[in-house]
Parts: C-alpha cells; sequence; structure tokens
C-alpha cells in the first residue's frame, strides 16, 4: 500500500535484515524511497553498536545509550592509568583527544581560529564562562540578554552571580526581525556583556533559528554564547561558527560518557580555553567523547541529522491525537521542531499527573521524563518528554501510546494490569 504523502512515513525498522532482498518481499512497495534504506541502514549501525537496553529507551535528551566502543575506550584508557599511572596515559591518549577536538568544532561549522576546552558539563562549562566573561561589577551590570523560555538554571547561573539578567520575547522561538526590534531597544539601556541563546530547550523540542539570530547580533557588535546542549549530534549545528562560544555536553544526543562537556571558543575569547578546561577531571570519559565523535562521524552526521528529524516527525505523528495529552511542538515539521524531542502537556477537566503517568510507563518498561515547571519560566504545567533516538521503532512509540490511552486500547490492553 503506498503510504499518504501527507504523513510523516513509518520508522525504518532497524532490526531488518541488512542482507535481505526487497524483492522478495511480497509486502515491499516498488516505490520505495532510497533515502528510507539508507535511514534503516544508519539506524541498524546505531542499534548494533550498542548493549540492547532492558526496556524502551526513550530518554536521549536526558542520557544517551553509549556504544561497546565507546564503553571499551573508557574502560581501556582506566585501565592504562592503572598500569602506566594517569600522567603516561593522558600522554598517550594526546592525539585521540586532539582528535576529538577538531571533529568537534568541524560539527560546529569548523569555526576559524577556535579552540576547545574540555569541561565537566554544559552546566559546568557556563559557570566558568561567567566567571570569565562578567568578572567585574561593570560588566555584571551590563548583564546577559536572553530571550524567554531560557533553561532555567543557565539564567540562575548568572544571576547567582550578581549578573543583571535582561529578557526579551515571548519563548521559545523569537523571530528574527523581532529579535532585531528587541535588540534595539536593549541598547537604548546600555549594551549587554553578551547575549545568550539556547539552541533547543530542556523542556520543550522547538529548535531556535541560531544561524539567522547570530547574523543579528553580529550586526549590533554583540558577542555571543550558544547553549548546545540539546542540539550538539542532534541537529545541524554547522551554524556555530558565527558565535563567539558554544558549549555543551557529552552525554545526551551524541551518547557519549557522563561527566564530560566541551566549550568552542573563536576569535579573542579563543585565548581563554586553557582557562577554561580543568585539569583534575575524567580524562578516561574524554576519551570516550572523542571515541563518540569519531563514530558520529562515521555515521555521517547529516544521516543523523535527518534521521532524528524523521524519528520527531514520526513520535509526533503517532502521539498527537491522545485525549489528555497535547503535544507542545506546533507549526510545520521541519521549521520549528525538526528534532526528536516531543514534549506532551496533560489536558482535560481532569488532566492525568505527569510523575504519575511517567512511572506507569517505567513499570511497562518504557523510559521517559516528566519535566517540571522549574526547568523554564514559560512552561504552565508540567510535561512529559519523549526523545527517541534512532533506534525506535515503530512498535515501541506504538506502545507508549497505548500506555498513554486511559483506558488503553488494542493488543497492549490485554498485557496490562487491571
Amino acid at each position: 500500500m503506498r503510504r499518504d504523502p501527507s504523513d510523516p512515513p513509518p520508522l525504518a525498522d532497524p532490526h531488518a535484515d541488512p542482507h535481505a532482498d526487497p524483492h522478495d518481499d511480497p509486502h515491499a512497495d516498488p516505490h520505495d524511497d532510497p533515502h528510507d534504506v539508507a535511514a534503516a541502514t544508519t539506524a541498524r549501525r546505531f542499534r548494533d553498536a550498542r548493549v540492547p537496553p532492558a526496556g524502551v529507551h526513550l530518554d536521549s535528551a536526558a542520557a544517551g545509550r553509549s556504544s561497546r566502543a565507546v564503553l571499551a575506550a573508557v574502560h581501556a584508557h582506566t585501565v592504562a592509568e592503572t598500569v602506566h599511572g594517569a600522567a603516561p596515559a593522558l600522554a598517550r591518549a594526546a592525539g585521540v583527544l586532539d582528535r576529538g577536538r577538531a571533529q568537534t568544532l568541524d560539527l560546529l561549522g569548523g569555526q576559524a581560529g577556535a579552540a576547545l576546552a574540555f569541561t565537566h558539563s554544559a552546566g559546568d562549562a557556563l559557570n566558568r564562562l561567567v566567571a570569565l566573561l562578567l568578572p567585574t561589577a561593570e560588566a555584571r551590570r551590563a548583564g546577559v540578554l536572553r530571550v524567554r523560555g531560557e533553561y532555567a538554571p543557565n539564567s540562575a547561573a548568572w544571576r547567582a552571580a550578581g549578573v543583571r539578567d535582561r529578557v526579551v520575547g515571548s519563548g521559545p522561538r523569537i523571530d528574527p526581525e523581532e529579535f532585531d526590534a528587541a535588540l534595539r531597544r536593549e541598547l537604548r539601556a546600555g549594551r549587554p556583556a553578551f547575549v545568550h541563546l539556547t539552541w533547543v530547550g530542556s523542556h520543550v523540542g522547538t529548535v531556535q533559528d541560531v544561524g539567522a539570530l547570530l547574523a543579528v547580533a553580529r550586526d549590533h557588535g554583540l558577542p555571543t554564547v550558544v547553549d548546545a546542549a540539546q542540539a550538539f549530534a542532534h541537529v545541524d549545528t554547522r551554524a556555530a561558527a558565527a558565535a563567539d562560544v558554544v558549549y555543551g555536553t557529552s552525554r545526551k544526543w551524541l551518547t557519549g560518557p557522563r561527566g564530560v562537556g566541551f566549550c568552542a571558543l573563536r576569535g579573542r575569547f579563543a585565548a581563554l580555553a586553557p582557562r577554561m578546561e580543568p585539569f583534575e577531571a575524567h580524562h578516561a570519559g574524554r576519551v570516550g567523547f572523542a571515541h563518540a565523535v569519531a563514530e558520529l562521524h562515521d555515521l555521517g552526521p547529516a544521516d543523523v541529522v535527518a534521521g532524528l528529524a524523521a524519528v520527531g516527525a514520526r513520535t509526533r505523528a503517532v502521539l498527537r491525537d491522545l485525549p489528555a495529552w497535547d503535544v507542545v511542538e506546533a507549526g510545520p515539521e521541519g521549521t520549528t521542531a525538526p528534532g526528536a524531542t516531543t514534549t506532551l502537556r496533560p489536558r482535560g477537566a481532569v488532566p492525568p499527573d505527569v510523575t504519575a503517568s511517567v512511572a506507569r510507563l517505567a513499570a511497562h518498561g518504557v523510559l521517559v521524563t516528566a519535566a517540571g515547571r522549574e526547568r523554564s519560566e514559560e512552561m504552565t504545567a508540567d510535561v512529559l518528554r519523549v526523545s527517541p533516538h534512532l533506534d525506535v521503532t515503530e512498535a515501541d512509540l506504538a506502545r507508549v501510546r497505548a500506555l498513554l490511552l486511559d483506558p488503553p486500547t488494542g493488543d497492549l490492553a490485554e498485557s496490562l494490569p487491571q
């Protein structure tokens, strides 16, 4: 049966036999898109590189599943520290780490003259940036300008340091023309120390048009810092080449080790890189990060980004008409929500409890996140966040849908406790 072209296509099956001849399948569509075949290959390679999950893992926005090779690299470096000593092991890993730095910068647009510092996490990178970029009372009074809907711990980090918090827009996504007008208004009250942009939020899958916003800020001569924690290895981040500073993490969509972050600095900020990078750190994790970045390059960054966009589109299509839940992400696919994250807001006279719903999913082997209102000022209710990676299947999404129906329907209803 030919699918409706207006509907997101079914997900490529990562469990399919890569050697099977499609002509042997009596149900195969002769009009199958070769891109679907490529997507299935990428999904299969991603799945085969990992230990199978105990259940259904739909929580990459919290922490992705590292590959066997990344786990082995972390283990091997830890063993090397024991056998040869920490300093000699680190010296032996220098080439791997340098390659990881270079490949990370390449994913961020190949920033000319940029330097990359490893940090403990994205949050650690921001805390260090606040200390280095806002060292004076004058800089703290100038403040940080951000778009409403910022990840709350970000703005909390600079407010805790006594930095003025300057907010524009209505969030989470701002139009470049609106941003330009807002900057013009704010500049009348003085120039901010820098503009801070979050590419993809923690509480919503909407993707900010960071490239366009960076161009606006550059036109006003303003330094820019970009939070790419939810964007790196998830959406196309090459527009980051126009940013002065970009920071992110290993553990989410890259599926690298926990305890490792990064900060890319360019131009006059590049000289700060040595002061950004703590020496006392999880060096084995940094080696694992470098291996995870190499794996992403091997899979093909464009293929991964396209695959995750397809995963997100399909997830929203499967979950969009649940009677007690609204899909938060709005707008045409590929415009405001081209990533893989889907957030569900409870609705109805007696809306479902998000925490209880997440617990119910967990009881049936499905891992998702309950994102509370503390994550962003724009949130009016807790949301349920679903963030699958390339290895998600149609059956996984159908299971989530069935568990979120009240009462559950379909074949799954027979297996659920009464």
